[in-house]
């Protein structure tokens, strides 16, 4: 019989290795949030003993994380000196496990054996990834992204799948592609948010700098987008329509605050958004869904949004095995 150290241990070292089941990785995730700060490091103290070549780690990463480190570590400054240092030695190595709950991961030095990296966020997680030519990505909940980390800083393609925000770096001779669903996106250097869910009929871009060259896989359109300006394309047609924008970046960017925001949406339009980013069948019963709906609900508490819809809307919730139904009865009353 082993140990529950003897096991933890062994699930580490396939961690290392890229080895992982999704149920150990869980498991590995679960294990470090419970652990007590001297259990990490000493943890980490272990791995900073070993000969590991943590050069090829950015600055803007480092920099990236000592930031995160000091806004969210909330203990006394000798320990956080102390796990920061330890955490330069080692980020290689813990850093995708440490700082998953942070919100940043580093994947630089430890790859598969066919060099593809795989980072993915489930339900109400968010991800930021530094690449190795320090591009920036912030991933929303349930999106997937996979790169070729051995060849990355000679062909910088991605697989991309959700909802992101790239701060890509610029590199005229080498342009970075995201392959998405129906679409490629082209850019030498550039920041824009990119969603694209394969459960959504479309996927959108929003331009803030730099300039983007996108190409509909299925009508072998080419389009040239410019900042400020939205593109949407249509998965079942393949056609790719481009609209300006008056908004700043932090309307369409509200996600990474965990928030929804809407102008002037109709209820329909809003609920099925709702659904959309908790998972949920969401319907009306009795209610108007032509109606208009501006404001701001949070993406990481589902019952407060359905508070406020049913105060707004004076309506009941009613939970079903299919959908969660905002009611109200023929008369306009409330449904009971």
């Amino acid at each position: 019989m082993h140990s529950t150290h003897e096991v933890m241990n062994h699930i580490e070292q396939k961690y290392r290795q890229t080895r992982l089941t999704k149920e150990e990785l869980q498991r590995l995730r679960a294990h470090v949030n419970d652990a007590s700060d001297e259990t990490i490091a000493a943890g980490m103290q272990a791995h900073w003993q070993e000969d590991i070549d943590v050069s090829g780690v950015p600055e803007e990463a480092i920099a990236a994380i000592r930031q995160r480190l000091d806004a969210q570590i909330g203990s006394p400054s000798g320990l956080r000196h102390r796990a920061w240092t330890l955490i330069q030695r080692v980020a290689v190595v813990l850093l995708p496990i440490c700082l998953g709950a942070l919100g940043y991961v580093i994947y630089q030095q430890q790859t598969p054996s066919d060099g593809l990296l795989t980072i993915l966020t489930h339900q109400g997680e968010q991800v930021s990834v530094v690449f190795p030519d320090s591009t920036q990505a912030q991933m929303n909940q349930r999106s997937v992204l996979s790169y070729r980390a051995q060849a990355f800083m000679k062909q910088r393609e991605i697989a991309f799948q959700g909802e992101g925000f790239f701060d890509v770096r610029h590199d005229s001779t080498h342009p970075f592609v995201i392959h998405t669903s129906g679409m490629r996106v082209k850019v030498v250097g550039t920041k824009f948010n990119l969603s694209s869910y394969p459960d959504s009929p479309t996927a959108t871009l929003c331009l803030f700098e730099g300039s983007v060259w996108l190409h509909s896989d299925k009508t072998k359109e080419e389009i040239h987008l410019k900042p400020n300006q939205k593109c949407t394309l249509d998965k079942a047609t393949g056609r790719i329509k481009v609209v300006p924008f008056s908004e700043d970046a932090a309307y369409y960017t509200a996600w990474q605050r965990h928030e929804i925001v809407f102008r002037s949406t109709p209820l329909t339009q809003v609920v099925e958004e709702i659904g959309r980013v908790y998972g949920e069948n969401i319907r009306l019963l009795n209610i108007n869904g032509a109606d208009r709906f501006t404001g701001t609900l949070p993406s990481s508490n589902l019952n407060q949004c359905l508070v406020i819809l049913s105060k707004l809307y004076d309506c009941k919730v009613r939970r079903t095995d299919r959908a969660i139904v905002l009611a109200k009865e023929a008369d306009g009353k409330p449904s009971q």
